[in-house]
């Protein structure tokens, strides 16, 4: 039998992990890799001649591993294609979207009455410095796509505001600017597969950024009912099926920063006693 991974790194250590356990259960693992994928259309050798031999027909995606603007366009152009040709994804094209987009998974939390930060985006510099006024004179910057805490910049003083806000105009940025929630240098990650949530962990920095990949440590969390609900609905929301939700706490109680749909799982195998590899790729084959 054969299956899929989607992934722009065949020998990232987790795609590693969750292939071994492909291979337990007697599947051979095929890598579609994004950026080496040449797309022929009317030509012989057809684009869906890629997944007929897949069993189920499905694929698990890991990534589209895209920096540039257009990339990301194209390659999520790439997996509707994949969709088009009744092959399941998990997590879906619309998922990684939503997901892979702040303003998006912002405005589907807002939506559904999740409690989530403040936030404004605008691509204006004069109206991105009103917001950042608007949002108390602290606030957080965020690229609108991006993950692992990169090209996070906390404003609190309003000239290193100017200077950063200002710059970035002159390269045609979008601003997304979040408020910023005082919480003690550490937020919570919550693992969700489905409608079940697996495992969560609390991430504690040395600072007011709380990424692993920026240094913040995995620490046991006991997840509580009101956690388990909050988590599962915003995965739910979003479309995700296997979800890394971002949740703070805060004065006035639990708010979603994000929803992962690529969620790492390195640092939380950490803190869990349960095969997180192996939970996915179940929940994979049971669910395609």
């Amino acid at each position: 039998m054969e299956s899929m991974i989607i992934t722009p790194n065949p020998s990232d250590p987790e795609v590693q992990l969750l292939t071994k356990e492909f291979e337990k259960k007697g599947y051979n693992i095929q890598y579609f890799i994004p950026s080496t994928v040449k797309l022929s259309i009317s030509f012989k050798e057809k684009f869906k001649d890629k997944f007929t031999n897949l069993e189920p027909k499905a694929a698990l995606v890991r990534g589209f591993g895209a920096g540039i603007t257009q990339k990301v366009f194209f390659r999520l152009d790439i997996l509707r294609a994949i969709e088009e040709y009744n092959v399941k994804l998990i997590n879906s094209r619309e998922s990684l979207e939503i997901a892979s987009d702040k303003f998006l998974t912002s405005i589907f939390l807002e939506k559904h009455n999740i409690p989530t930060p403040k936030t404004i985006i605008c691509e204006d510099p004069h109206t991105a410095l009103e917001s950042f006024e608007e949002l108390g004179e602290d606030c957080v910057l965020k690229p609108l796509f991006g993950s692992k805490g990169i090209g996070i910049t906390r404003l609190n003083n309003k000239g290193f505001a100017e200077n950063v806000i200002y710059s970035l105009g002159r390269l045609n940025e979008v601003f997304y600017l979040q408020e910023f929630i005082k919480h003690q240098n550490r937020d919570i990650r919550i693992f969700v597969l489905g409608n079940k949530v697996v495992a969560g962990m609390y991430r504690v920095g040395d600072s007011w950024k709380t990424n692993i990949y920026m240094g913040a440590r995995a620490e046991p969390i006991e997840i509580n009912n009101e956690l388990e609900k909050l988590a599962i609905k915003a995965a739910e929301v979003t479309k995700t099926e296997i979800a890394g939700v971002d949740i703070l706490e805060s004065e006035k109680g639990y708010l979603v920063l994000e929803v992962n749909s690529i969620p790492g799982f390195t640092a939380l195998q950490k803190v869990t006693d349960i095969n997180l590899a192996e939970e996915i790729v179940n929940y994979f084959l049971e669910n395609s």
